[in-house]
């Protein structure tokens, strides 16, 4: 998350995560051959890292975001992704 991002403008109005899931998969879902970073990677709910988002909001605009915490050895890494419904792909896990 670049360190401008105002967080402060965004609202949690919900999460992807599935009730009652221990351990989501970190499978990743690329049937076009993208990436994570790939701007045109598909937004798949039942795969990583859109299995652990919360859905935040803009409060001054309709604009949908996603948000995850990545967590390395020794670092936290806080990761936000503008939901473009184009994207979204609802294939199963």
């Amino acid at each position: 998350m670049p360190s401008s991002f105002e967080r402060e403008r965004l609202r949690r109005v919900g999460t992807l995560r599935r009730e009652g899931e221990e351990e989501p998969t970190l499978r990743e879902h690329h049937p076009l051959g993208t990436h994570v970073w790939s701007a045109a990677a598909p937004i798949a709910p039942a795969y990583f890292p859109y299995n652990r988002c919360d859905v935040w909001q803009c409060k001054s605009c309709p604009r949908a975001y996603l948000r995850y915490t990545e967590y390395g050895g020794y670092y936290e890494d806080e990761r936000v992704r503008a939901v473009d419904p184009g994207l979204i792909d609802d294939t199963p896990g």
